[in-house]
């Protein structure tokens, strides 16, 4: 996605995020047009509140190390009034879940929007702030990452299990019962075993 479309996106209002990219590139490209905050990282909270705050506030005289987060958030918000910010970061997957609440809550607000970056997995509860993104370089991750493709371990790990099963049924000679109960233990425990080893691989 080039610049004009990358423009257009955010035109529509829409949060912009790439995979194995460093945004500091769309941050040059973008300030000229837009009010911009780069971020290398998002973490922790606090200081890039008070980052933000004092990049765009007028008043070099605010005293705001001793304030919480719910009070930064609300200064950024008064001294923004509607102006459009832009916010840019990498490391998406940095993202706590008691971090990813405040940039959710600036996320809900019409004339906030980000442009991210991650390269690793991120933890589950930060995924609802992910859906609220336009992946820009999709096929570069899918290629990337294998996201796309289809993970057959599991499958043949219960296979082999059920495989061993019937080997085992077949070559034990006890009663019923007994046997039923052995060849599920045992094949549980093969399939406990590969799932153990495989992990490892």
């Amino acid at each position: 996605m080039n610049l004009i479309q990358i423009t257009e996106q955010i035109e529509k209002g829409n949060n912009l995020i790439f995979y194995n990219k460093n945004v500091f590139e769309c941050f040059n490209s973008l300030k000229n047009d837009y009010m911009c905050i780069y971020f290398n990282e998002p973490i922790p909270m606090k200081p890039r509140l008070i980052e933000a705050i004092l990049q765009i506030s007028s008043d070099d005289k605010l005293s705001l190390n001793r304030l919480t987060i719910a009070e930064l958030m609300e200064i950024l918000i008064n001294e923004l009034k509607y102006e459009q910010l832009i916010i840019l970061f990498n490391h998406f997957e940095r993202l706590t879940k008691k971090t990813v609440q405040s940039y959710q809550y600036l996320n809900s607000l019409d004339n906030i929007q980000f442009v991210c970056s991650f390269d690793k997995k991120f933890k589950p509860e930060v995924y609802p702030f992910f859906k609220t993104f336009e992946l820009v370089n999709r096929e570069e991750y899918l290629d990337l990452s294998g996201a796309d493709e289809i993970n057959i371990t599991y499958p043949v790990f219960a296979l082999l299990s059920i495989l061993c099963f019937f080997v085992y049924l077949k070559m034990a000679s006890l009663e019923v019962g007994f046997l039923l109960v052995g060849a599920s233990w045992f094949a549980l425990i093969i399939f406990r075993s590969l799932m153990y080893v495989g992990g490892r691989i």
